[in-house]
């Protein structure tokens, strides 16, 4: 029995198409899609919200893994703090973490390693905060200019995160985050899910551009 699964043609006209081809399959697509959205910097985060014409700016990012959105964050926006948070920690419903970084702590160390290496021409600039972010909040002794939540996708966290956090940030700074979408990662359901609770119960205007969303407080 043949249980390969054919792929959909590319609806455009072959003409119109300026970086792929009708040969281009969708988990190609998919993968494409993935690097534009989390490896081709600055993120929109960056490009786009009011931050980018900061000077001076004092931030948090929560979920710093292995730091390339953080060295994003430095060489793009002009920092003079920049709390980074993270526990690099397996730990208790983390179903996510579990599925990227496997049941045990290696993968994580590793992570935490080549952070510090690739951010250690920043050390003058970063504060490490080595805690599960609901903790980690009460270390932070400025008012923030933003603040950027990529730790702990499910709903509960994400939430938490944000309630957290924006009292903390200054009038007209800016709050957001990674991985608003949910099509074919359904481990994102519970970021969309947090923001869009949100932002109902709040009068914020929601942005989005792929991955990012934000709201400027």
């Amino acid at each position: 029995m043949n249980n390969k699964v054919s792929m959909p043609p590319i609806i455009s006209s072959s003409n119109n198409l300026k970086f792929f081809n009708n040969s281009v399959s969708q988990p190609e697509i998919i993968d494409a899609l993935s690097d534009l959205k989390h490896r081709i910097f600055p993120r929109p985060f960056e490009r786009l919200s009011s931050i980018c014409n900061g000077r001076n700016l004092v931030g948090a990012e929560i979920g710093v893994c292995g730091g390339e959105h953080a060295l994003s964050l430095l060489q793009n926006i002009d920092i003079e703090k920049l709390y980074l948070i993270d526990p690099y920690d397996m730990y208790d419903n983390y179903n996510e973490g579990i599925k990227h970084y496997g049941i045990d702590q290696a993968t994580l160390t590793v992570s935490e390693i080549n952070a510090r290496k690739i951010l250690h021409d920043y050390s003058h600039k970063i504060t490490w905060i080595r805690k599960n972010s609901s903790d980690a909040v009460k270390d932070i002794v400025h008012q923030l200019d933003f603040v950027y939540i990529d730790g702990n996708h499910q709903e509960n966290f994400v939430s938490d995160d944000i309630h957290n956090y924006l009292p903390i940030i200054k009038n007209g700074g800016v709050l957001g985050g990674h991985d608003f979408y949910n099509g074919f990662q359904r481990e994102h359901d519970g970021v969309v899910n947090a923001v869009v609770r949100f932002i109902q119960n709040n009068q914020f205007q929601l942005r989005i551009e792929l991955p990012d969303w934000w709201v400027e407080v």
